[in-house]
């Protein structure tokens, strides 16, 4: 089980923190994940915790898959993080293995359960006697918990069906039916359950792990930065002339858990009621994978009301926020809802649904609007009352408050805490 604390939240005052940093300024840390550091990529918790250690005064490094298609996946310093790219096949990168072999870090960060590269990066912690901090995102994204991905919460397998255990792999070989790929269960799970700590990035995520796996774990919620530099980097990305005065503005993959289908339905409704909705849709999906979502909005004769972009700049995305109506976030599962806090950032009405990780932070009529998940009637009606002027600025408000519970910073420092924790003499 690793060492873990008796409560699962990890908020700490920073103050001890930052003295630690200064006093052990050589600590070595490994970031393992399957995000690339790139610009479409490096807003996400990974990179900026990657950042904020380096600040704090860690000697830091960045494992990440390397991709042969892509030319911004190459070793190298981006924003001021040494990234180093490595290709795995079924699990084994030896690459990886001999670069931390080489690095010897006193502590390897795990992203993500569904990376391959979690494996042989586990076994080399070990070898040099590092610890390991495996931060679990998405555990309803897990195919050997849930049936279905897309609606993961009513589809959590009844029995623990997950490989934590060389003999248990072994055993599977003999009945795969149990447990469905073997191997990959292996791979995906043993280093989980062999970590020294385990990290959820919300409560509900944290009960999620428990339940489907019997692992404790802690809480560090992800965040985003406020830095007002941030904003002052924002620029026109009106490229096409055509884009809406106004306009709602979704940003997603085109998955059902996302909830897409939704807010074309919910157009649809006020259509047939005569109001006319304009709605900015960007998604990272690819055109071939987003003509099922082209298809519905054909169907429903909205193709004139429906703007599509693929894979725009952060700065992009940032005017988008700004300018826009509301953001739609009307989800069926999210292990975390970045979406809604760079949208609180932004100063612009979210519109979300009464999902379990939601419920931390999405108050109706004061932090954002909540609709039935899957139910397009009552996100139309939150559409209507985005006309109240009054009601605009309290969820404004109500939406910066909050996210300045959630930012990097504290993430940032949550961490430094941890890895302080695990290293010292009295948690070994």
């Amino acid at each position: 089980m690793g060492n873990q604390r008796r409560s699962h939240s990890y908020w700490r005052p920073s103050a001890l923190s930052a003295i630690n940093s200064v006093m052990s300024p050589l600590l070595k840390i490994a970031i393992v994940t399957p995000f690339g550091a790139e610009e479409r990529l490096d807003h996400f918790a990974d990179f900026l915790l990657a950042q904020g250690l380096i600040r704090k005064g860690y000697d830091l490094r960045f494992y990440t898959y390397r991709i042969r298609s892509n030319p911004e996946y190459r070793d190298g310093t981006y924003k001021g993080v040494r990234v180093y790219r490595c290709s795995q096949v079924k699990g084994f990168s030896p690459r990886l293995v001999w670069q931390l072999l080489c690095f010897r870090p006193n502590v390897v960060i795990l992203c993500h359960i569904r990376s391959l590269l979690n494996f042989v990066a586990s076994i080399a912690a070990r070898l040099v006697g590092a610890k390991v901090i495996f931060q679990v995102v998405g555990v309803l994204h897990d195919p050997y918990i849930v049936a279905d991905r897309d609606n993961p919460i009513g589809t959590m397998y009844s029995e623990n069906r997950i490989i934590t255990r060389f003999p248990q792999f072994l055993s599977c070989l003999f009945n795969p039916k149990k447990h469905g790929s073997c191997w990959e269960n292996y791979a995906y799970h043993a280093p989980l359950a062999q970590a020294d700590v385990r990290v959820n990035i919300m409560n509900f995520e944290h009960d999620m792990l428990k339940k489907a796996t019997g692992l404790e774990s802690l809480v560090i919620p992800w965040g985003i930065p406020l830095r007002k530099e941030v904003e002052e980097r924002v620029p026109d990305p009106q490229r096409n002339t055509s884009l809406p005065e106004s306009f709602l503005f979704y940003i997603g993959q085109v998955k059902k858990r996302k909830g897409w289908d939704t807010i074309i339905e919910s157009l649809a409704l006020l259509k047939q009621e005569g109001i006319r909705k304009n709605l900015v849709f960007v998604t990272s999906s690819s055109p071939e994978e987003f003509k099922e979502a082209e298809d519905l909005v054909t169907q429903r004769g909205l193709a004139d009301q429906v703007w599509v972009l693929f894979r725009i700049s952060n700065e992009e995305k940032a005017w988008f926020y700004k300018r826009a109506e509301a953001t739609l976030a009307p989800s069926r599962y999210e292990a975390f809802g970045l979406t809604l806090f760079e949208s609180f950032a932004a100063g612009t009405p979210v519109l979300g649904t009464d999902i379990p990780v939601y419920s931390d932070f999405l108050f109706d009529g004061e932090t954002g609007m909540v609709s039935k998940k899957g139910d397009p009637s009552t996100l139309a009606e939150n559409i209507k009352r985005l006309a109240d002027p009054e009601l605009r600025k309290k969820l404004v408000d109500g939406g910066y408050r909050i996210v300045q519970k959630f930012t990097d910073g504290r993430m940032v420092d949550s961490f430094d805490r941890l890895i302080q924790d695990i290293l010292s003499p009295r948690s070994n």
